[in-house]
């Protein structure tokens, strides 16, 4: 391995080894973890994770709410 090769995750500190994680510097466990618009500033700028990770997430359950039409009587 060399000096490249040994990049950590920014979040957990484990060693990265997709080449597209050490793009992001982002280990894939982690990255799962992020919301889309999380993911969105890191794609964008790789350096700026403590930034993304710093937003709010939204403020909804995750459960979308149902069209007054779509629900029968």
């Amino acid at each position: 391995m060399t000096a490249n090769d040994d990049v950590e995750c920014a979040l957990c500190h484990r060693p990265v080894r997709s080449a597209a994680a050490r793009r992001r510097r982002i280990g894939s466990a982690c990255w799962r973890k992020l919301t889309p618009a999380q993911r969105a500033v890191i794609r964008r700028d790789p350096g700026a994770a403590r930034t993304a990770l710093a937003q709010p997430a939204p403020a909804a359950d995750g459960q979308l709410p149902f069209d007054e039409e779509d629900v029968g009587s």
